[in-house]
């Protein structure tokens, strides 16, 4: 049915989604040229004295929901990269996706829906993994990324 790769097309939804919020919130979003500290992308606030957030931005089909949290399993390797201390603070996204793919998006004259959600996450400061494939990483349901959300995503990384 696609010529692309579906992990391709799960990025690139997620990217829709972030920037579609982003930009709605009225915050700038940049990206970095090349990607070579894990950081995707920067969430800038021109009106607050502390004004930018990194983060690293990741889609899946494949996690749990328990206790009020998404259960994701992030490769170590980035997991690493976000447990380290910077001058700027650094956050995981995660954009949710439903497992069937024909739910991802759909359209109508109307409204244009992707479907879950992404929700953001801070590993600053947590020990690193020596394990060699996947962390397993909890994420509060309350932090979803939406305008509210990428205020309290700014209250929290500069406490």
């Amino acid at each position: 049915m696609n010529a692309l790769p579906t992990n391709f097309i799960q990025e690139q939804l997620s990217w829709a989604y972030i920037r579609a919020v982003i930009f709605n919130a009225g915050y700038d979003l940049s990206m970095p040229i090349v990607d070579h500290r894990g950081i995707d992308g920067t969430v800038e606030a021109p009106w607050r004295g502390l004004n930018k957030m990194d983060f690293q931005l990741k889609a899946t089909t494949v996690y749990d929901i328990k206790n009020s949290q998404i259960l994701y399993d992030l490769r170590s390797k980035n997991y690493n990269q976000l447990t380290l201390q910077d001058d700027v603070p650094r956050a995981l996204i995660l954009f949710v996706m439903p497992k069937d793919r024909q739910e991802w998006l759909s359209q109508t004259t109307e409204e244009l829906c992707l479907r879950h959600c992404a929700y953001w996450v801070f590993l600053t400061g947590l020990p690193s993994s020596q394990n060699t494939s996947t962390v397993r990483v909890a994420i509060p349901l309350v932090n979803q990324l939406n305008g509210a959300g990428l205020a309290n995503m700014f209250a929290q990384g500069y406490h």
